[in-house]
């Protein structure tokens, strides 16, 4: 069997050095661990039936485009529009909802699981590379690391594109390693094809090109665009535009880190770099659970940040000034790939997603343990530096094992309790009772517009034309989720307590204009099932419909919703007969 996976490796994925006797502990291990990575997302997807919100915003495209409605995500009749960032987290989906509508997005899940495996694959690929040569222990970090941490497994098999953009990414660096021209040139198009933003990484390996061996620059970008430019002349054709209405939408809508504090200075840069850098970004090194959304739940530590992470991230910053002052050419476009990327995540992008991160830190974890081998080489006893070595590899990845069986029940918890009986449940009252004339405000997109079918007027306005049309006309400090519904008045709200209580500057407006007709919120015995629930805050929705004369009174002014403790007041005569 060995042999065959060897002649895979060489013949299908052109990696090199595996058939070197050297490296046959490490090919046996890969096959290993990519087939306990593959069985992980099985497991996962049987157990857990996880979707994830912004999976079903890209889904409900290739399902129209099967159902005979066009690539959009908007209303029959509508032109199409353009509400989705990776082409690939559309394109691979469409290939299963053309098989049977409704089965793109489990496409998407089926293709992930082998995805899996080859980017365990060619994490091998680069740590045996003869200019890296990872130690063994080492190594088996850099591949089990992709094949098992959580959420290197969740957003990939809960139907995002995530998956695909690990592996096109490590593969890419890989490609670029051995400058294996044809391969390089395919996987730059997939780059672009995955993540438009991948468009830094192919600047990057296209500078490293020009400088290593310039005669087959033309020939690398000639392939890469072969792959790409059909997508986007496809779009220019079908949207009038390549550029997504989705990065619109967020570049007006999200508020930037500059425009939250009151002076940029010296110091104010520095907190926020650290801010996000421990925050957010490096501490994916350390074990943690992102799956309720909005804020993180660490393991073995207290606060904000992960001391697990921050030894990592300090490994990560040794490696990166060995390889730049060693002058390791090879791993020079990775280390510029990590800095772009930080700096990227760090000042520009407003809202740092979870599946953004992924492909990060992969690439960052090839940083770490370069690290950690510069350091242990210090260790003259080569049999002491392999016990140290394979002590920490032991020891971390056992941290990121350990956590794996809270981490799927609480992801098959907030599926069953949150998503389907609240999220799922909203968007399918809203279709029962909408008319094709009238609009639903709110910021999540995924369940409801997936679910009710009908006309959205999500925050930033994903899938809105409406919406960015608004945020364009208004200055940045009036762009909000609570300025659009207030001025664009759709028949319907649909929005979180804690949204109306606490980040409106006002509700009243709500009061005069707006009903509740319909709470959704999880259920308090099974919210004591859930682990960590104070994390999540889709716990609670309401559906607001718009006051009409005609209207039957009073409104029930008990389905309004109160801070704890304080009672129903300052309603507005209209929710009553006293008028």
């Amino acid at each position: 069997m060995m042999v065959h996976v060897t002649k895979f490796l060489q013949q299908c994925l052109r990696l090199e050095e595996v058939d070197k006797e050297d490296n046959r502990f490490l090919v046996k291990a890969a096959l290993i661990i990519a087939g306990i990575g593959m069985l992980l997302r099985i497991v996962f997807w049987v157990y857990t039936q996880r979707y994830w919100e912004d999976a079903l915003i890209t889904c409900l495209h290739s399902e129209n485009m099967a159902s005979g409605l066009g690539l959009t995500h908007v209303r029959p009749g509508e032109p199409p529009l353009h509400g989705f960032t990776s082409p690939l987290s559309v394109l691979v989906p469409l290939i299963g909802d053309l098989m049977r509508v409704g089965f793109g997005v489990e496409f998407l899940k089926l293709v992930s699981i082998p995805a899996s495996a080859l980017t365990v694959f060619y994490m091998l690929g680069i740590c045996i590379h003869k200019q890296v040569r990872l130690s063994a222990p080492l190594s088996i970090v850099a591949m089990t690391f992709v094949a098992v941490e959580h959420h290197q497994i969740l957003w990939g098999m809960a139907g995002m594109e995530t998956q695909l953009a690990v592996l096109i990414l490590v593969m890419s660096v890989y490609y670029t390693m051995t400058l294996n021209v044809v391969l390089l040139g395919i996987s730059l198009g997939l780059c672009m094809l995955v993540r438009p933003d991948y468009a830094f990484w192919a600047i990057i390996v296209g500078i490293y090109v020009l400088a290593r061996q310039p005669r087959s620059f033309v020939k690398v970008t000639g392939i890469a665009l072969a792959v790409y430019l059909p997508w986007i002349i496809f779009t220019l054709i079908y949207y009038g535009s390549p550029l997504p209405n989705t990065i619109i939408a967020k570049g007006l809508g999200y508020t930037k880190w500059w425009e939250k504090v009151d002076t940029v200075d010296f110091f104010a840069i520095k907190r926020h770099t650290w801010l996000v850098l421990s925050e957010q970004l490096h501490v994916h090194l350390g074990p943690m659970f992102a799956g309720h959304g909005a804020s993180l739940h660490l393991f073995f530590t207290n606060g904000p940040e992960s001391s697990i992470a921050n030894v990592m991230f300090f490994f990560a910053v040794v490696g990166t000034l060995m390889i730049v002052f060693k002058r390791q050419w090879v791993l020079w476009p990775l280390v510029a790939l990590v800095v772009v990327y930080s700096m990227y995540y760090i000042y520009v992008v407003p809202v740092i997603f979870g599946w953004y991160k992924m492909p990060y830190i992969a690439t960052l974890l090839i940083l770490c343990l370069w690290g950690i081998q510069a350091v242990t080489r210090w260790i003259g006893n080569a049999t002491w530096r392999t016990r140290v070595e394979w002590t920490y590899a032991i020891v971390y990845l056992g941290l990121f094992i350990s956590v794996l069986p809270i981490s799927f029940y609480t992801e098959r918890m907030i599926q069953q309790y949150i998503e389907n009986d609240v999220r799922k449940e909203a968007g399918l009252y809203i279709k029962a009772h909408i008319k094709p004339d009238e609009a639903v405000g709110c910021e999540p997109l995924g369940y409801m517009g997936y679910y009710s079918r009908g006309n959205i007027y999500d925050w930033p306005g994903l899938a809105s034309r409406t919406v960015v049309a608004w945020s364009e006309k208004q200055p940045p400090e009036r762009r909000s989720l609570e300025n659009m519904c207030k001025d664009l008045q759709p028949e319907y709200l649909f929005l979180r307590d804690m949204e109306v209580l606490y980040h409106f500057k006002s509700n009243d407006w709500i009061k005069v204009n707006y009903h509740v007709v319909k709470v959704f919120q999880v259920d308090p015995e099974n919210a004591k099932k859930i682990p960590w629930i104070d994390r999540n805050v889709d716990t609670v929705f309401r559906i607001y419909k718009k006051n009409h004369p005609d209207d039957e009174l009073p409104y029930d002014a008990n389905l309004f919703p109160v801070k704890p403790g304080e009672p129903v007041t300052d309603l507005p005569p209209t929710w009553s007969h006293n008028t």
